[in-house]
């Protein structure tokens, strides 16, 4: 007599973007597929990426590579090549001074990969099974539970369509709608009222134009022009201007950033993104040495962005709902980690599933997975987020008088008396923030946990 096959496990994950593709691909490389039906939902009506350049540490990459996509990295490494480090630059003055040439490791996790995010997306797809389902123009309106023993969840988006699923992941960005639903829910379920104060973004204080330069654009206006040659940090008093070659060196990537502190963490309304205009950033840089006007006169199509993030949240996943990238730890991008964050989340998710399977195809549907996940990965981003907020700080020139307690304790930092010396001591500490001790610390854990 055959014995019937165990019905698969539903899992859908909401939003296509870094964080969700990276789920998927992990899933497919770590779990048993044989047993999961898996569907991502996009709210757009194509798969597209939003934005420029991205940097990806290598403790990313190596993640990456083990997902099946080491073949394809390095082929991108050696397209774009390894950036060798930050050139560091004082330059809200008339005559801008370097105040440091900031070295990134030739080997481990200092190595660093600089691309465009179009070509991560590419490689992304590349790999995903033809049999994950992707549904396009699927924004998620909310989500409930339905009394059923199976697929549970049910989903309902903003055109009125639903679906059902068993498990569901909600990597659908900053203004997460499965976080808008989650966090009422938990703190309504462990009495906590604190975990609303995480359901909306705030604004992080923290404003941003974005553009691609044509690098022969620059060339015209100025001629070898540094930024040209590799990545550079300009820094000033409440700005700094993040730099770098992308596209084998034919466009710049240009990140001009602003801040007032006064407005950090207070609540956000209106849209995140807009467009601006070449003479609205010169202006915003109006005093700046003559090398970084070059440079942002060359900005002709920027747009512009508020920066935003959530409190911090200790709890991630509950009643078969999980929390990743963004959606789990908006963060300011100022250590290029937000993204790897994001990927790590998924990594991380796929081997705690597949952890599960092991002791059973439905396990995954068991509380262990939800304990596992918020025991493992807050710690880690929730750090990665506080560290790139403290990196703000001393890009612009506002550590003084700052908790400075993430910088690891054995840095120059804490003692250096000469300000510009402090400054980059405390910027290459956030350049080695995989190596901090609460990162590994909970590598540790991780690993043990799960082999």
């Amino acid at each position: 007599m055959n014995t019937p096959k165990p019905r698969k496990v539903k899992v859908a994950i909401v939003g296509g973007g870094i964080a969700g593709m990276a789920l998927v691909l992990a899933m497919q490389r770590i779990c048993k597929m044989a047993d999961l039906e898996v569907h991502i939902y996009e709210s757009a009506a194509q798969m597209t990426q939003v934005g420029a350049g991205i940097g990806l540490w290598q403790r990313t990459l190596d993640l990456l590579s083990d997902m099946g996509m080491g073949r394809d990295f390095q082929a991108l490494r050696e397209e774009h090549g390894a950036p060798t480090g930050f050139t560091l630059r004082k330059s809200d003055q008339a005559e801008g001074e370097t105040f440091s040439q900031v070295s990134l490791e030739s080997e481990g996790d200092g190595r660093m990969l600089l691309l465009h995010r179009a070509r991560l997306q590419e490689v992304f797809l590349k790999h995903i099974s033809k049999d994950v389902r992707i549904h396009l123009a699927h924004r998620l309106e909310s989500y409930s539970y339905t009394d059923d023993a199976t697929e549970k969840i049910l989903l309902t988006f903003q055109d009125g369509q639903e679906a059902r699923c068993d498990l569901l992941c909600g990597a659908d960005g900053v203004a997460s709608a499965v976080r808008h639903n989650f966090l009422p829910r938990l703190a309504r379920k462990t009495g906590k009222p604190e975990y609303l104060e995480s359901v909306d973004a705030v604004f992080s204080g923290s404003c941003v134009y974005r553009d691609l330069v044509p690098a022969d654009k620059l060339a015209e206006v100025w001629p070898n022009h540094p930024a040209a040659k590799g990545p550079h940090q300009y820094c000033g008093k409440d700005m700094h201007i993040v730099t770098y070659p992308v596209q084998q060196g034919t466009l710049i990537n240009a990140v001009p950033f602003y801040c007032d502190l006064s407005k950090e963490n207070s609540p956000f309304f209106g849209s995140q993104i807009g467009a601006s205009t070449t003479e609205e950033v010169l202006k915003r840089y109006e005093g700046w040495e003559p090398e970084v006007k070059a440079l942002l006169g060359c900005m002709s199509n920027p747009v512009h962005w508020a920066i935003l993030t959530i409190k911090p949240l200790d709890v991630w996943a509950d009643d078969g709902v999980f929390l990743l990238g963004d959606a789990a730890h908006a963060m300011t991008p100022h250590l290029g980690a937000g993204a790897g964050q994001g990927i790590e989340d998924a990594y991380y998710l796929a081997k705690i599933f597949a952890h599960a399977q092991k002791k059973g195809p439905h396990e995954i549907l068991s509380a262990e997975p939800l304990e596992l996940y918020n025991r493992l990965r807050p710690p880690v981003a929730n750090f990665v987020q506080a560290r790139s907020r403290l990196q703000t700080l001393f890009y612009e020139f506002n550590e003084e008088g700052q908790d400075l307690s993430l910088v690891e304790a054995r840095s120059p930092a804490h003692a250096e008396q000469d300000r510009l010396k402090r400054l980059e001591h405390g910027i290459w500490d956030g350049y080695r923030w995989s190596r901090h001790s609460i990162v590994r610390q909970w590598d540790a854990e991780a690993a043990k946990v799960l082999s």
